[in-house]
């Protein structure tokens, strides 16, 4: 099923029905002992006491979770939000050896059963993805279907033979560390001066910082992407999954991947574009919550 929806007549009456709430959430970091090393969390808790089914989110590449601070904050009022930083990104540890999107899956797997959920512990959690977080999501659904209920995908870099190892090339390989300041002066343009209408620049200078102190292991995780079998894996899910589609340079390859899962909803954002976890987080909420807490 496909659903259009316009934002802009509604945006203005969510951002102030949000702003009641959304300093009210309490965002706490933690580390997760793992046998190789340590992997950084943020949790939100909840405004008020509530039974819903948490939400784990997988940020993109290079960001830790804190590229959803706005979302979790949003979320958080009435379920817990946990956001982990991957492996060599954020505040985690990197370890020695190089994963793939099924690694990234079982290591996040790992991280939530030793925060007390999964079928042994406190039950299932729903699970978030943006970009590089889609792809981890969907891994860990498939490989651990009891620890997760159902995902919300948004923005999903299917692409597949040439224009896949394209990506591969250009994102994938790792690159020396800077020597210069003029080698960073693509990410600055990127983070800083073309960053989307209404994201603050102290935002963008925050995701500016990440993806500088990224500049290595972002590769790793980049060359996972867009080696990772999407196109088989997606026929394997089976739980509930909504794909929101915002119309930016994402959107075909979003389109591609929601049609070849078994029980997926997409729902068409042709407002948003660009920035959307900082100008639109309201909106990706409420379609989450929404789809989230049907029976």
């Amino acid at each position: 099923m496909t659903r259009f929806l316009t934002t802009a007549p509604i945006l203005g009456l969510l951002l102030i029905a949000s702003a009641s709430f959304a300093d009210e959430a309490t965002i706490k970091r933690s580390y997760i002992d793992l046998d190789w090393g340590q992997i950084h969390l943020r949790t939100a808790h909840p405004v008020s006491t509530s039974d819903n089914v948490p939400v784990v989110c997988f940020a993109p590449t290079p960001y830790s979770g804190n590229y959803y601070k706005l979302l979790m904050q949003d979320l958080a009022q009435d379920r817990l939000v946990i956001a982990p930083d991957y492996p060599g990104l954020g505040q985690s540890d990197r370890p020695d050896r190089a994963l793939d999107i099924a690694d990234h899956a079982d290591i996040m797997a790992e991280v939530l059963i030793a925060a007390g959920w999964g079928p042994d512990g406190r039950g299932p959690v729903d699970a978030c993805g943006y970009h590089t977080g889609t792809f981890v999501a969907t891994e860990l659904a498939i490989r651990h279907p009891a620890l997760i209920r159902q995902l919300v995908l948004i923005g999903i870099p299917f692409y597949e033979g040439a224009e896949r190892t394209e990506r591969h090339e250009k994102l994938g390989k790792v690159r020396p560390l800077p020597d210069s300041l003029a080698t960073l002066e693509q990410d600055w343009t990127f983070a800083i001066e073309k960053r989307a209408k209404g994201v603050s620049l102290e935002r963008a200078f925050e995701n500016f910082i990440e993806s500088a102190a990224a500049w290595q292991n972002r590769s790793r995780i980049y060359g996972a992407v867009f080696q990772y079998p999407a196109e088989q894996r997606a026929l394997l899910l089976e739980q509930p999954t909504l794909v929101l589609n915002p119309h930016g340079n994402l959107k075909e390859p979003t389109q591609a991947f929601a049609a070849l899962i078994p029980n997926a909803e997409l729902v068409e954002l042709p407002d948003l574009k660009y920035g959307i976890f900082d100008t639109a987080p309201d909106v990706l909420a409420a379609e989450s919550r929404d789809f989230l807490d049907r029976p």
